[in-house]
């Protein structure tokens, strides 16, 4: 700016129409300037916080059968201190044990990660470098993590089973103490909050995967085939889409300088000056193209062979409605602004997903060009991109080879023509998106997995300690279906509480992921009763099972062994 003489920037920003800025070094990633820069924030805090979640849900797991064994351990707790051990000293030791646990399931940890480096599956799930020479730093704040978890784990069920009088406990009954029912029923509620924060998530999560692919894109991308030319090839288009025609499962044959709705980085162009300046995203292409894309045209006509010779722009209509003064018919601008590209706008197309869902394509001002010789000669031929149209009713596989056999025989110079499919390549284009998704489902069935575990253990070791009242309601007449039902509705309150935090939560996390879309599904209402339905009937599918072992037994030898 100091080079230009300017001193004010609002006066600079007004005469040029541009604006500077400073994006610290540590930004640049997320800054979306480069081609490379594609990072984004949101996705980032999104995963912190499932890291976070993957501990927690380790911290409490370990907790929970922690204190599950405290009930089996601490007759002989107490009768240590009787002969003299102290608290602390106990203490410690039960510490120690859950670290030396979290120490093997590092080591195992690990052992897992070199195998998942080594096969191409898992790594499909992940993106970069995850060796252990690359993440030292990582791999030891880790370490240290789970050597943590090992400890905190420990230090609640230490301390609580060291809490009462030696007297009480070797007389009495520790299992059904208030407070060991609360402790328990409040770690589990935790496990369900998570629960179902995840199943709302991925619910969120498949609803924006199946609006990525199912939304209206406003032009027919399902039965495209395309590729890349050489330049050998670009010399003989015509030839190439004679060829083409004849084949009965080709419908049509247009040629273009990209491909639209695969990327984020299109050629624009800021023509015009003051209040008659434009800015716009140019599609270099041929007379068939738009045809061939299933796009389709509002006003005016869409490209003739014709304006191959006289050039010609096609606008979408967000362009139009943006800048009132153009019109169907008249040129695009003045020639002094425009230069030998001042060609007559001849129709106006649908508007139509030009980039990605991670920007907003309704304010995006879009025109198709079609060069005159001149400009060709001058600007080169950038169609080097070929897009065909197969027939409806027709096989596309049968399609692509009959295809990649006619360019393999044209072109001479390759020879090893591979058309893609351009709903492939839609797809390759969110596949950071789609990993991430992958990343979040396997952790969720991991964590709701390890919950289930978590209730099946609370569950037994409750049946456990009323293995006796359950025989005594049996002698006095309570049905198994009834004895089930007692524990199955225990568990509905803790249900109903844990998802009504859960539900903010989940809306919350599936928000800050969906801002990483300028085009995205609502969230839906219905995913949060059906999250509930989903978890509370894997949970109390699993207490009725639990529950049923102890139901059916032999009340008398039950009353017998108590």
């Amino acid at each position: 700016m100091r080079q230009t003489g300017y001193t004010d920037e609002k006066k600079f920003e007004k005469e040029y129409g541009q604006s500077f800025r400073l994006t610290p070094v540590d930004d640049i990633y997320f800054s979306s300037v480069g081609l490379g820069d594609k990072g984004n924030r949101n996705l980032v805090n999104v995963l912190t916080v499932a890291s976070v979640f993957i501990l927690f849900i380790a911290l409490l797991n370990l907790l929970n059968f922690t204190l599950s064994e405290v009930p089996m351990r601490i007759r002989s707790i107490n009768t240590r201190r009787v002969m003299g051990a102290s608290q602390s000293s106990l203490r410690l030791q039960m510490i120690m044990e859950n670290v030396g646990i979290a120490f093997i399931g590092l080591l195992m940890a690990f052992l897992i990660v070199m195998g998942f480096q080594r096969s191409e599956t898992c790594m499909n799930l992940v993106s970069g470098d995850i060796s252990f020479g690359a993440n030292a730093m990582l791999a030891t704040v880790m370490a240290v993590a789970a050597l943590a978890v090992g400890a905190l784990s420990a230090v609640v069920p230490a301390w609580y089973s060291t809490s009462f009088t030696p007297a009480m406990v070797l007389k009495g009954s520790f299992g059904l103490s208030p407070r060991g029912r609360k402790l328990r029923m409040a770690i589990m509620g935790v496990q369900f909050c998570v629960a179902f924060v995840l199943a709302i998530y991925i619910g969120v999560m498949a609803s924006q995967s199946n609006y990525i692919f199912n939304s209206d894109y406003g032009f027919a991308k399902n039965e495209v085939l395309f590729t890349g030319l050489t330049a050998e090839a670009c010399q003989k288009k015509t030839a190439i889409r004679a060829e083409l025609q004849k084949l009965p499962y080709v419908e049509s044959v247009g040629y273009a300088q990209d491909a639209i709705g695969v990327g984020d980085q299109y050629m624009g162009w800021f023509r015009g000056n003051g209040d008659k300046s434009m800015n716009m995203q140019v599609m270099l292409c041929d007379p068939g193209y738009l045809r061939t894309m299933g796009l389709k045209i509002e006003e005016g006509r869409d490209f003739k062979e014709s304006d191959s010779q006289t050039g010609a722009y096609i606008l979408n209509r967000t362009m139009m409605d943006k800048y009132k003064w153009l019109h169907v018919g008249d040129s695009i601008g003045h020639r002094s602004e425009w230069g030998d590209n001042n060609y007559l706008i001849v129709g106006v197309c649908n508007n139509f997903r030009m980039k990605s869902v991670r920007n907003d394509n309704s304010i995006l001002s879009v025109a198709f060009l079609v060069l005159d010789p001149l400009a060709m000669n001058r600007m080169g031929d950038r169609c080097y991109n070929l897009f065909v149209r197969v027939a409806e009713g027709h096989d596309k596989i049968e399609a692509k080879r009959g295809i990649e056999k006619v360019l393999n025989r044209l072109d001479a110079s390759f020879g090893d023509y591979k058309m893609k499919f351009f709903d492939d390549a839609l797809q390759r284009t969110y596949v950071d998106e789609f990993r991430f998704i992958s990343q979040v489902k396997l952790f969720a069935i991991i964590c709701i997995i390890i919950t289930i575990i978590g209730v099946f253990s609370l569950t037994m070791f409750e049946t456990e300690y009323r293995r006796k009242e359950i025989g005594i309601r049996k002698v006095m007449g309570s049905s198994v279906g009834a004895v089930v039902r007692l524990f199955a509705v225990r568990y509905s309150v803790p249900l109903v509480v844990s998802f009504v935090i859960a539900a903010p939560l989940g809306y919350w996390l599936s928000r800050q992921w969906l801002q990483s879309f300028a085009e995205h599904t609502p969230i839906y209402w219905w995913l949060f009763p059906l999250s509930f339905v989903g978890v509370s009937a894997v949970v109390v599918l699993t207490v009725v099972a639990q529950s049923w072992r102890v139901a059916t037994e032999n009340p008398v030898e039950s009353i017998k062994t108590e």
